[in-house]
């Protein structure tokens, strides 16, 4: 359903439909990979599996250590896009339905109350929030940082306090969902994780044989390192398995360009033999226990509902999900696309997981 909206105002989002390339050197996960793709195929999205020796001929970019891996598979639909401009058209599109946003405003309390003849149940009735002076969230020594890591406001940046009333509440808040969810007394699986790129340069004359980084989607490699093309450079990514949750916005610079993305780069595509760090940045994934998203309504409080922790896949299902859950939201159920599995009950029990083994 996303896919096909971005494909639709592909010129709003910059959507560039290059696909996805996964390459595996694990038979089980290619197992599982292979057995995922009839209902791929059935929905459309012509998912190819792609033997080792076919790699390399397909994809000229990756000429290294191709007797490690097991396969690939090629989905031709999937694209890359600015998410940025994403949520700009979401805003936009919402101010023109009469959407009033609260920019620059902290939530600092949640006041429910009982529902009268319903025993165990509750609703929120408001939400207290501070109005917190401008600041760049990117600026390393700037109190919104501190803000958004402290989870407390200063006294000295508080502009006005509003209670604002409530009939619906949802919360979209991704890696800040539990510092909500704790307000008003409900457990969060979710862990906050810090997540770096960088942007790497290449230059035109290292470049292998017959390799266009232009037209090159979304690689991501066994290793789990992930790159594409990104305005003549490629932007590269890899997360430290063993990562420790927190709030954390620093980023490591060229010491961890070049003991965990080089490495890796160069060990699968010559191209990538001097490539350099150019600049890169962090930020933060909404991680639960199997790696998938929660949506859906909160048990005891009717009026509350979540859709968060998509552990970096939000932009690529924020349509769908979004639709779904307005459904579920308005009448009462879910139409089309049941979310219910995505409900946050199933952490309750085991067998009820939706484990995601594609997770960058």
């Amino acid at each position: 359903m996303t896919l096909d909206f971005f494909r639709a105002h592909h010129e709003n989002f910059g959507f560039r439909e290059q696909g996805y390339l996964w390459l595996y050197d694990d038979a089980s996960r290619f197992e599982v990979a292979r057995q995922k793709r009839e209902l791929q195929l059935d929905a459309g999205l012509g998912v190819e599996l792609l033997e080792p020796e076919a790699i390399h001929d397909r994809f000229p970019i990756i000429d290294r250590h191709l007797e490690e891996l097991v396969g690939a598979t090629w989905s031709p639909r999937d694209g890359l896009i600015n998410p940025n401009a994403v949520r700009q058209y979401f805003r936009t599109e919402a101010q023109t339905l009469g959407v009033r946003f609260l920019n620059r405003h902290y939530i600092d309390g949640v006041v429910t109350e009982r529902i009268a003849g319903l025993s165990g149940l509750r609703r929120v009735r408001a939400v207290d929030v501070i109005e917190i002076e401008g600041g760049d969230p990117a600026d390393e020594s700037g109190h919104v940082r501190e803000i958004l890591t402290t989870h407390r406001v200063p006294s000295d940046r508080r502009i006005r306090e509003t209670r604002v009333s409530c009939e619906v509440v949802l919360n979209c808040l991704g890696a800040w969902s539990p510092i909500f969810s704790a307000k008003i007394g409900i457990r969060d699986v979710t862990e906050p994780v810090r997540r770096q790129i960088r942007l790497v340069g290449v230059h035109a004359e290292d470049l292998a044989d017959g390799v266009d980084l232009e037209s090159l989607g979304m690689v991501v490699d066994a290793s789990d390192l992930y790159l594409h093309p990104e305005a003549g450079n490629v932007l590269a990514g890899f997360s430290i398995p063993d990562e420790a949750p927190g709030f954390d916005f620093d980023y490591d610079g060229r010491a961890y360009f070049e003991e965990y993305v080089w490495p890796r780069l160069a060990h699968r595509a010559s191209s990538f033999e001097r490539c350099g760090h150019l600049r890169g940045w962090s930020g933060l994934y909404a991680v639960t226990p199997d790696y998938s998203g929660i949506a859906g309504a909160v048990p005891g409080i009717p009026n509350l509902f979540e859709a968060h922790s998509f552990t970096g896949r939000g932009v690529m299902q924020s349509f769908g999900i979004a639709w779904a859950l307005s459904e579920r939201i308005v009448e009462g159920r879910f139409g089309e696309c049941d979310l219910s599995p995505l409900g946050r009950e199933r952490f309750e029990s085991l067998d009820r997981w939706l484990p995601e083994s594609l997770h960058i």
